[in-house]
C-alpha cells in the first residue's frame, strides 16, 4: 500500500482492533479455525486487574489469550481485551506475522508494570486441544 515495490498481499495474520470499552485486539485465526487447522493447540489465558484499576477499586479486568500450535511452538492466535489493546495488538501482529514462537515470547523480559507484560509471563497452558479434542486439567 505504501511501498513502490510490487508485492503480493498477505492477509494471513492481520491485526484488528475494536474500539469498545475495554478495547479488543486480535491477530490470527478464530479459535475454532486454529483448532481445525493445527489439531494440537495449547491455550494460555490470563484474566487480571490492571494496577490502575485495582488502585481505583474498579471492576474492570483485562483478558489475554494466546493459542500455540504444539507441533511448531508457533503463536497462531492472540486475543486481548484491555485499555491499550488497540496499540498492543499492532506490535503483537508483527511478532505473529514473523512466526514468533511461544519460546520467543517467554524469552522476552516484560516491562513492569504494564498489562502487555502478561503476554510474556504466561507459562502454563490453561487447557489444550489434542487431536481437536479439548483437554482440561
Amino acid at each position: 500500500l505504501f511501498s513502490s515495490q510490487d508485492q503480493k498481499d498477505d492477509h494471513k495474520y492481520v491485526a484488528s482492533a475494536v474500539f469498545t470499552n475495554p478495547k479488543i485486539g486480535t491477530v490470527g485465526y478464530t479459535e475454532g479455525n486454529a483448532i481445525a487447522k493445527f489439531k494440537d493447540v495449547d491455550v494460555y489465558k490470563s484474566k487480571f486487574q490492571a494496577m490502575k484499576h485495582s488502585f481505583a477499586r474498579s471492576k474492570t479486568y483485562c483478558l489475554f489469550k494466546i493459542l500455540v500450535d504444539v507441533t511448531t511452538d508457533r503463536v497462531v492466535v492472540v486475543y486481548m481485551a484491555t485499555d491499550d489493546a488497540r496499540e498492543m495488538i499492532q506490535e503483537v501482529g508483527i511478532d505473529v506475522k514473523m512466526g514468533a514462537t511461544k519460546a520467543n515470547f517467554d524469552a522476552t523480559i516484560g516491562i513492569h508494570p504494564t498489562s502487555a507484560k502478561e503476554l510474556v509471563t504466561m507459562q502454563t497452558p490453561s487447557f489444550s486441544y489434542k487431536g481437536r479434542k479439548k483437554i482440561e486439567d
